[in-house]
């Protein structure tokens, strides 16, 4: 099992709760129709490898920081209207990112990996959606 999947095992609970109706790895920089599949798939967890960020001698092996950005989106649902209401059968992007963060920092993603650590977290509006990256590192260990 790569690094990856295993991210995405970890993941695979929130299917359930708090009911994300994707759980995915994630190419980045979806197209018009790429995004509209996507967008059908809401509310959604995407995992984007997003490289290594150098790697260290340490004595008899070398680390490699790996570093990972896990997407959560849903409908936008900010408005005067309705405020920030999800509706049902969406648990909205605050507790998708909530579970994510529960279910990944801390935690390392395969035997013999550091744990999950979070870098950041930024959000934006696109296209209606309302999405957040958290950015993740975790250490690979290669022995030499």
């Amino acid at each position: 099992m790569d690094v990856e999947d295993a991210i995405l095992a970890l993941l695979e609970p929130l299917r359930d709760d708090p009911g994300a109706k994707t759980v995915s790895s994630f190419q980045g920089q979806p197209g018009k129709e790429a995004w509209a599949r996507l967008r059908r798939g809401f509310p959604a967890v995407l995992v984007l490898y997003a490289g290594s960020r150098g790697f260290r001698l340490s004595g008899r092996r070398l680390e490699e920081r790996m570093t990972f950005e896990v997407y959560v989106m849903d409908k936008s649902y900010r408005s005067d209207t309705t405020g920030q209401k999800p509706e049902p059968g969406h648990p909205g992007t605050y507790a998708l990112l909530a579970a994510a963060r529960e279910r990944l920092v801390g935690v390392p993603p395969l035997p013999g990996m550091g744990p999950c650590l979070p870098l950041s977290v930024k959000g934006f509006v696109l296209e209606g959606a309302s999405v957040y990256r958290m950015t993740l590192s975790t250490v690979h260990n290669i022995a030499l």
